[in-house]
């Protein structure tokens, strides 16, 4: 019989993946056998859901030549389409992304690309292919929205999960791997940014660009986490490799960090400065930050410094910074050539 005219494929994020096939069959009066396949080894039989208008299932067989088989009852002679849905495993996707930092660092270009590798023993052609970061897995939440009637609603509504479908169909052929352009932005604002956070880096002064995953920047989608490569546009045009991060998954409307590497005239150092325990099992610590400015320009850097359980700042110089959850930032100019010192001491428990 003809092979399926119509395969859809969607590739979720834990090597599971759905498989829909859709053919014209003809049908007799009483019982027919139908076949489809070969299909892939991963195939997990007890997914398997055929569907034929006019037709009663009798029994399902799966050979050791990897077909699938069906016995039905037909009441009269005629074509109908045949839709068997299933699940099975051996194909899988990640992303990477590709950033063009233009030549005054403030504005970039953004493309996403999935590559997509076929370890299920089976060519896939022409296959309509759906990627997507949702796991098939319902929250109590989800249950609700499907009892309502609103599934496709609450899917689409999903600001947390990434999902594309090429508009053309795809062939994967089996141990290949592909790649496929996701999306590309242009010249999306960014901001340069000079961290410094003693505990988790060191003396290293990191230089980073900051973005928000905003719609009205040309953005606004749920980002996979994945690889960042960085490049820079240079003298005559040239386009220079600059490093590589990873992204980590980003919602609409937050905001991201790419790493581009150490700041070439900033470095900072960390002393303690003092520490007591107290004998309410508290304690009060101070610390001394300094930052050195090598290059003929002030620079701004951003000062993170980490606390954990219950704390509270009993002085702070300078005395404005920003305080959240379980660490503060601090904003401090760096005159050229200079340096610049922050004093601090907390009392935690």
């Amino acid at each position: 019989m003809a092979q399926p005219s119509i395969t859809r494929l969607t590739i979720f994020p834990n090597n599971l993946n759905l498989v829909e096939k859709v053919r014209r069959i003809k049908l007799k009066v009483g019982i027919n056998e139908i076949t489809l396949g070969p299909v892939e080894k991963g195939v997990i039989l007890d997914s398997v859901y055929p569907q034929a208008e006019g037709c009663e299932f009798l029994e399902q067989e799966y050979s050791s030549n990897s077909l699938l088989s069906w016995k039905v009852r037909s009441e009269k002679e005629e074509e109908t389409t045949l839709r068997v849905v299933y699940l099975t495993t051996g194909l899988t996707w990640k992303v990477s992304y590709q950033v063009a930092v233009g030549k005054e660092d403030r504005f970039m270009d953004l493309s996403a690309w999935a590559t997509v590798e076929n370890k299920s023993g089976m060519d896939f052609s022409q296959v309509y292919l759906t990627l997507t970061t949702q796991l098939p897995r319902q929250t109590k939440q989800e249950e609700e929205e499907v009892s309502r009637g609103n599934l496709s609603e609450s899917y689409l509504s999903d600001s947390k999960n990434f999902s594309y479908s090429p508009r053309y169909p795809i062939t994967l052929r089996s141990g290949e791997k592909k790649r496929i352009p996701l999306f590309t932005s242009s010249h999306i604002p960014i901001k340069k940014v000079y961290l410094f956070d003693g505990a988790k880096y060191g003396e290293e002064v990191r230089e980073e660009i900051l973005l928000k995953n905003s719609l009205d920047l040309g953005l606004g989608m749920p980002l996979p986490q994945g690889p960042v490569y960085v490049y820079k546009m240079g003298l005559a045009d040239r386009i220079n490799f600059i490093g590589q991060d990873i992204l980590p998954e980003t919602p609409p409307e937050k905001e991201v960090r790419i790493f581009l590497g150490e700041a070439k005239d900033l470095e900072g150092e960390r002393i303690q400065t003092s520490y007591q325990q107290l004998p309410s099992s508290e304690k009060e610590f101070s610390y001394k930050l300094i930052l050195y400015n090598s290059a003929d320009l002030p620079m701004t850097v951003e000062v993170v410094e980490h606390f954990y359980g219950e704390w509270t700042i009993l002085e702070s110089k300078p005395e404005n910074y920003i305080k959240e959850e379980n660490f503060v930032v601090y904003e401090v100019e760096v005159p050229a050539r200079q340096t610049q010192e922050i004093q601090y001491k907390v009392r935690a428990k």
